[in-house]
């Protein structure tokens, strides 16, 4: 590694390639300023330990906060207005690779900084707001911190909120808004009830009574017979269903498409790293550069002969086993039989509009069982059949079920406590949806 120093330019008298152990100008005398851009001279001289010792311990310069005064990195105070250093900026170090260009001039140094500074500031502490004094006798004093300052200092400007921190805020309320109406529905729906009285207006009933009688029954079945079957005629046939058989496995050849494995000559593609040795010359911040190499090399892809391998389809004759087998008919044992039951012979079904249910009575049996002794032929009995039970409800308010009209189906022993003189609360959301039904 070689160092060598570097050269600036006084920005004041316009004196040209001062050397980068030199912190004023031999010019005019003005310090070294913050802003100073370092670049390389032709011939310049090799930075030797005493020169060294005077740019100081190898890290950037640092200006001064009150004087602005370059000062080397190992000085604790300003060697121009003795303020302490404190969070002073420092100079940038650059590394400029071997295609890179090297600043030759103040010029070329400018042109190949992109944000335009020479420096880099270190933290504000505190990063809070730090009120400024407005001193009212100098004009040329600033009364505000600009935005740039904002934003060292840690505060955001009102200008700066943009419109993508709008839209999260829009679809979080919007979400918001969404819950709220779903909640506002459930709660009127289910919650936000009152009472309401309804008074009975009408009613609707429907029964029936199934008359049945003992006979004897002509059936049939398969397999076997019911308890108590007589006069059984039996017959062993057909019964429409088959059953597979198996008889054996037979190997069966059919044609198919075979893969083999071919070999075949290509070339292919590999690549591989290749050494290089590169320049950087570094700009340390501090008046002087550094000159170094650095490992540049890169992949190279390179082609050869290779063998490589495919499937290849050919005709081929495969074997299998397949099944062999036959069908037969099954057999089994029907029977017809006579048996004695009772069996439903009429329907008789009641229904009307009041509170009066009944069932049909006009039906008289020819031979009435008793329920205790074994049934006769011709013996018959009958049952009583519950149907469905409606009560009709008007409510004063109108808004409730169908003009104020709504029916309820009850069971027949609440069906026959209802009451066309007395009045039955139920209770009602906000849209006039009955939550509860009146309860006898």
């Amino acid at each position: 590694m070689t160092r060598t120093l570097g050269a600036w330019d006084c920005s004041y008298c316009k004196t040209k390639k001062i050397l980068g152990n030199v912190f004023d100008c031999p010019g005019c005398g003005h310090p070294r300023p913050r802003g100073v851009r370092f670049y390389q001279i032709p011939n310049a001289p090799i930075v030797t330990p005493e020169i060294a010792a005077q740019l100081g311990s190898g890290d950037p310069n640092w200006y001064c906060d009150w004087c602005d005064s370059g000062n080397k990195d190992n000085n604790q105070k300003c060697w121009k207005c003795g303020a302490e250093r404190g969070t002073a900026p420092s100079h940038e170090v650059k590394r400029f690779l071997q295609d890179e260009a090297v600043p030759q001039s103040t010029e070329e140094a400018e042109a190949s900084d992109p944000d335009g500074k020479s420096w880099v500031e270190e933290p504000k502490v505190p990063a809070v707001p730090i009120p400024i004094p407005i001193n009212n006798d100098d004009e040329e004093e600033s009364s505000y911190i600009d935005s740039s300052d904002n934003e060292e200092l840690g505060i955001q400007s009102s200008n700066n909120t943009g419109l993508g921190k709008i839209k999260p805020f829009a679809i979080g309320a919007l979400i918001l808004v969404g819950i709220a109406v779903v909640s506002f529905f459930i709660y009127q729906l289910f919650f936000n009830s009152h009472e309401e009285m309804v008074r009975v207006s009408g009613f609707n009933w429907t029964q029936s009574v199934t008359v049945q009688e003992y006979r004897t029954v002509r059936e049939s079945s398969w397999s076997s017979t019911p308890s108590g079957a007589y006069d059984i005629y039996s017959d062993y046939r057909d019964t429409g269903r088959d059953e597979k058989i198996h008889d054996g496995w037979d190997t069966v050849e059919y044609e198919d498409t075979c893969y083999k494995t071919e070999d075949y000559p290509d070339t292919c593609t590999d690549s591989k790293y290749v050494s290089d040795s590169c320049t950087s010359t570094t700009d340390n911040g501090d008046g002087s550069f550094d000159t170094d190499t650095y490992e540049c090399g890169g992949y190279e892809s390179f082609t050869y002969s290779c063998t490589k391998s495919r499937q290849v389809p050919y005709s081929c004759t495969k074997t299998r086993q397949e099944e062999r087998y036959h069908y037969e008919d099954i057999y089994d044992w029907y029977y017809e039989y006579n048996i004695d039951k009772w069996v439903s012979i009429a329907n008789y079904a009641t229904s009307g509009n009041d509170h009066n249910p009944h069932y049909f009575s006009d039906f008289v049996l020819s031979d009435p069982y008793d329920g205790y002794s074994p049934p006769r032929l011709g013996q018959q009995q009958q049952f009583l059949v519950p149907g469905d039970y409606y009560v009709t409800f008007l409510c004063d308010n109108h808004k409730v079920g169908d003009e104020g009209y709504f029916t309820r189906k009850y069971s027949e022993s609440d069906w026959a406590l209802f009451n066309y003189e007395v009045g039955y609360p139920i209770e009602v959301n906000f849209f006039n949806g009955v939550l509860s039904f009146p309860i006898p």
